[in-house]
């Protein structure tokens, strides 16, 4: 796929991110590997993922540097470039806000998995550590989970967010998905259980 089509497709993904109720406000990024590039697109600073066009995809360097396009890239490429160094397989994430997901990574608990489909696609979904954004030390932090665990397909972000990864945005973007769909799910079982009498959970 040539950039122009990465472009609009990272725009197409983005709208499906916003418009799923993923993130709010500018709130998350989004990037996607080119081929045969040393290099990533990724959405600019300061725009909406509701409102991204293929012009806010921005090329940037694995060094970090944009190449080509206007603007300022996400704060958050560092742990972009840090995802698809230390994993190869890795061509696309997706970095968003969604509420259930956030509850948990608030209490800093790797995300439960109640159901067989969660259990089989995702296996395991850990915690990277809370930083600021757009700091180095957050970038370490989503990076080193991602290099500890290196077939895991997404992560929970400490009083932030999630991180889902896949071979290409449209992949990625399911991650996505299903974390938060699993979040939720998990956060109903929760609230089940623990209306249910005593001696109904016991036995």
């Amino acid at each position: 796929m040539n950039e122009m089509l990465l472009k609009k497709e990272l725009a197409y993904i983005s709208h499906k991110v916003y418009g799923r109720g993923l993130t709010q406000a500018t709130g998350g990024n989004i990037s996607v590997r080119v081929p045969e590039r040393d290099a990533i697109l990724i959405k600019r600073s300061g725009v909406s993922l509701g409102e991204v066009t293929a012009e806010d995809a921005l090329l940037l360097s694995m060094d970090g540097e944009v190449i080509e396009g206007f603007g300022t890239p996400s704060k958050e490429f560092r742990f972009h470039l840090g995802i698809y160094q230390a994993r190869p397989d890795v061509n696309a994430v997706v970095h968003c806000h969604p509420n259930y997901s956030i509850g948990y990574a608030c209490l800093g608990r790797e995300l439960p998995l109640p159901t067989v489909t969660a259990r089989k696609i995702l296996e395991h979904v850990p915690v990277a550590g809370t930083a600021p954004s757009g700091s180095l030390d957050l970038a370490e932090n989503v990076t080193r989970v991602f290099q500890t665990y290196p077939t895991i397909k997404a992560c929970l972000m400490e009083e932030h967010g999630i991180c889902a990864v896949g071979d290409s945005l449209e992949k990625a973007y399911n991650i996505a998905t299903l974390v938060e769909d699993t979040a939720k799910q998990s956060f109903i079982v929760e609230q089940l259980k623990a209306s249910m009498p005593t001696a109904v959970t016991n036995s």
